[in-house]
C-alpha cells in the first residue's frame, strides 16, 4: 500500500468520524436531512464519473436513483428479503438500466445525447413511475413501505433510528468516494480521461470506446441507484416526486456549481441540495426591520440559478474547484518561502 493510499483512507475515516458525529443533536428533520444529504451526494458522485471523467452528459440521473429506490422498496415489502439484499438488487437493476441507456450514447454526445437522456427521464416519470402497468414496480400510488430493519447490526427506519442507516449510507459513501479517487488514477480511469478529451484520438490510440462508455454508465447509474435504494429506508416510503426530471436537472445544475470534476463536491452538493431548502422552509419568515418577510422554497431555485450564473463566469471550475486551486497555490508559495537560501553577507 503506497504512502498516497494510505493518506486517503486515513483522510477519508478521519471524514467518517467527523461527519458521522454532526447529526447526533438534531430533532428528526435535519436528520432526515442528513440521510437524504447522502442519497443525492451519491447520485452528484454518479455524475463526478459519467461527466468529470468520461465528458458524457445525462439528465437522467434521479431516473437511475428512482429506479434503485423502487426496486429495494419492492424487494423488502414483497419478499422480505434483507435490506442490504434489497440494495444490491436496487444497484443491479440501475446498473442494467444504465447500460441500456449508454447504448445511445455509443453514436451520440454532447446535446444530442442531453436530449436523449432527458427523453428516457421523461418517459419514465410518467410511463413507468406513475403508470398503472408498472404497480408490480412501484406499489401503486402509495408506493412501497418500508418499516423497521436492520443493516450491519444497526436499527434503522425513518423516526427513532434515522442515524442507523445515516451511518451506514456515510460509510457507503466514504467507501465508493476512496475507490472513485483512486478510479481516476488508474488505467480505466486514464481511459474514461481519454475518452473525455476526444474520442477519436483515444480511439487512435487503442482505447475501446464501447467498452468504456458503457462501463461508465452502468457505473455512474449504479453509484445513484446505491444511493436511491435507501431513501424508502431513510424516507419510509418511496414515492415518484423526488426521482421526477426536475431533480435530474438539479444534480446537473449543482454538479456543475460544486465542481463536476472532484469527488469531494458530490459531499458538498448533496448538503446543499438537502439541508438548504429544509432550513429556507424553517428559518425563511419573520420580521425585519418591523416588516414581515417570507422566504419560500422558490427562492432555492432562483439561488441555484443566480450562483450558477455567477460561477460559470467567475469560478468555471466549480466552487471546489476554486478552493483545491487556492490551497495548492498557498502551499506552493509556502513551499516556495521555505526553500528559499538566504545569503549572509
Amino acid at each position: 500500500m503506497t504512502s498516497r493510499l494510505i493518506f486517503r483512507v486515513l483522510m477519508a475515516l478521519v471524514a467518517f468520524a467527523v461527519l458521522a458525529r454532526i447529526p447526533v443533536g438534531f430533532d428528526v428533520g435535519f436528520k432526515f436531512d442528513a440521510g437524504l444529504a447522502v442519497i443525492w451526494a451519491f447520485a452528484l458522485l454518479s455524475l463526478v464519473l459519467l461527466t468529470g471523467y468520461v465528458g458524457q452528459i445525462s439528465l437522467c440521473q434521479a431516473t437511475f436513483a428512482g429506479i434503485g429506490a423502487y426496486t429495494a422498496g419492492m424487494m423488502s415489502a414483497t419478499f422480505h428479503v434483507d435490506y442490504i439484499v434489497a440494495v444490491a438488487a436496487g444497484v443491479a437493476a440501475a446498473f442494467v438500466l444504465g447500460l441500456l441507456v449508454g447504448l445511445p450514447a455509443l453514436r451520440l454526445h454532447g446535446i444530442t445525447l442531453a436530449i436523449v437522456t432527458l427523453g428516457i427521464a421523461l418517459v419514465f416519470d410518467r410511463y413507468v413511475f406513475q403508470d398503472h402497468a408498472f404497480e408490480w414496480l412501484t406499489g401503486g400510488t402509495g408506493g412501497w413501505r418500508v418499516g423497521q430493519t436492520s443493516m450491519f447490526g444497526l436499527q434503522m427506519d425513518s423516526s427513532k433510528h434515522l442515524m442507523g442507516a445515516y451511518v451506514v449510507l456515510l460509510a457507503l459513501f466514504c467507501v465508493v468516494a476512496l475507490l472513485m479517487v483512486n478510479l481516476h488514477e488508474s488505467g480505466a480511469g486514464r481511459r474514461f480521461r481519454a475518452i473525455r478529451d476526444s474520442e477519436l484520438a483515444a480511439a487512435t490510440m487503442g482505447v475501446n470506446l464501447t467498452r468504456y462508455k458503457l462501463l461508465a454508465f452502468g457505473m455512474s447509474a449504479a453509484i445513484a441507484g446505491m444511493g436511491g435504494a435507501f431513501y424508502p429506508l431513510v424516507a419510509g416510503s418511496v414515492s415518484p416526486q423526488p426521482f421526477w426530471l426536475f431533480t435530474s436537472l438539479q444534480f446537473a445544475a449543482i454538479a456543475v456549481l460544486m465542481g463536476v470534476r472532484y469527488v469531494p463536491a458530490a459531499a458538498l452538493g448533496g448538503a446543499f441540495m438537502a439541508f438548504v431548502p429544509d432550513v429556507l422552509t424553517r428559518y425563511g419568515h419573520g420580521t425585519l426591520f418591523g416588516r414581515p418577510y417570507e422566504i419560500s422554497y422558490d427562492w432555492f431555485q432562483i439561488a441555484v440559478g443566480v450562483l450558477l450564473i455567477v460561477q460559470l463566469i467567475t469560478l468555471p471550475d466549480g466552487v471546489w474547484g476554486d478552493l483545491r486551486q487556492r490551497v495548492l497555490h498557498m502551499r506552493s508559495a509556502v513551499g516556495g518561502l521555505g526553500g528559499r537560501k538566504v545569503k549572509v553577507a
